[in-house]
């Protein structure tokens, strides 16, 4: 016979979400548990890479944008309980055709909640912005509300605080099943049961496999890329500049950071048009999670290198690459909440590449639906139960 546990509330999966909520359950003083199949901070899911934009005028629906500034309050409440700096407030620009989703969808986000912004003609935006190399008739946005989140800095920190509030943790241990039920729902981890008043599954591409009482939810999990390219001219506009995200005519949208060691330029795409490829680069490759993603090659390569070549004082062949994971949701829309056939459960995933700059709000909000199974904040666009 196996080992049991108890414990109020166990958490599945420490990465962006699941280090939040943990953290937020034991300064709340709830008996907590934190599994993690590898270790806090790992480069085997989708919060590694050293750097994750944070913005306000939210493009992908101005219906995001009172959850993000949440997620701004929360990460504040991070920085000041751990003593660390975790968020670089850098400000964002947002770049393309007059009506590209990079424009019209931030400039109709602030508008929507009366954020502060400036509207850039081509003109403008190429003056104050010399080091991007703008194509003809491209406009840009700019706002304050931006900049630069650390993501490994951030698991760690939290991790550490849920640990000192009296969480326990337990790491390089993979859950082997998850048994929902309404009263004492049970995390397997190998022969040892870990029985619990609620669990939190965020398990992030693994969520699928743990949960096989998940009707087909059309979730996939997706190959992407980054790069880091170095400054080969004057390394102040990128040393002292903004995030950013561009959108192509070509139906890409791509983004990157200012340069944080001085050196190099991270940059990365998010989204391509349906079904492109380029030199053999094909970002929405499916990918197994057990395996991993593939390594980056030379097409990859080639394919960023197109891309950074619209920065002035960067070069086109980059110092390192690396491969993440995005799961995605068909509609793009996190999964927050509960499921009728997860009796028990709390989860999150989905996150579709966009959601890292929430995880200080998501994790307030797995919290609160673990301890009181509901919650004030705006969660509502994520209904697990919506119809996909």
């Amino acid at each position: 016979m196996g080992e049991t546990l108890r414990t109020d509330t166990v958490v599945v999966g420490l990465g962006a979400m699941g280090s939040q909520a943990l953290w937020q359950l034991a300064r709340r003083g709830v008996p907590a548990v934190g599994v993690e199949q590898f270790s806090p901070g790992h480069d085997r899911g989708s919060s590694h890479g050293e750097s994750r934009i944070i913005r306000t005028a939210y493009v992908e629906g101005a219906e995001y944008v009172p959850f993000v500034r949440a997620a701004w309050e929360q990460w504040a409440d991070l920085e000041r309980a751990s003593g660390q700096e975790l968020l670089l407030r850098t400000g964002t620009i947002m770049a393309g055709a007059p009506d590209s989703g990079a424009v019209s969808g931030a400039l109709t986000a602030a508008a929507h909640h009366g954020l502060e912004h400036t509207h850039l003609s081509p003109q403008q935006a190429r003056e104050r912005f010399p080091h991007h190399r703008f194509a003809p008739g491209e406009e840009a946005v700019v706002e304050q509300e931006g900049g630069v989140l650390l993501p490994e800095a951030a698991i760690g920190a939290a991790v550490r605080l849920a640990r000192e509030a009296g969480a326990r943790v337990l790491t390089g241990a993979p859950v082997t099943r998850i048994v929902p039920d309404p009263e004492q729902p049970t995390v397997w981890v190998g022969d040892t049961g870990i029985r619990a008043r609620r669990v939190v599954v965020a398990a992030g591409s693994w969520t699928t496999r743990l949960l096989p009482q998940l009707p087909d939810l059309g979730i996939r999990v997706e190959r992407r890329v980054l790069g880091w390219f170095p400054l080969t001219g004057d390394p102040a506009p990128h040393t002292g500049g903004q995030v950013f995200a561009r959108d192509e005519e070509d139906g890409t949208l791509w983004y990157g950071f200012p340069s944080l060691d001085g050196l190099t330029v991270k940059i990365g795409v998010h989204a391509e048009a349906s079904g492109a490829r380029f030199e053999g680069a094909q970002w929405g490759e499916p990918v197994d999670p057990r395996v991993g993603p593939r390594a980056p090659d030379a097409a990859d390569r080639a394919r960023l290198g197109r891309l950074a070549a619209r920065l002035n004082g960067v070069g086109t062949l980059p110092e390192r690459m690396a491969a993440c994971m995005y799961t995605m949701t068909p509609d793009e829309d996190f999964l927050i909440g509960h499921r009728s056939e997860l009796p028990g459960l709390v989860l999150a995933g989905g996150f579709s590449g966009h959601g890292f700059k929430f995880a200080s709000a998501v994790g307030a909000a797995l919290a609160d639906l673990a301890e009181h199974g509901r919650t004030d904040l705006p969660i509502g666009m994520f209904d697990p139960q919506r119809p996909q």
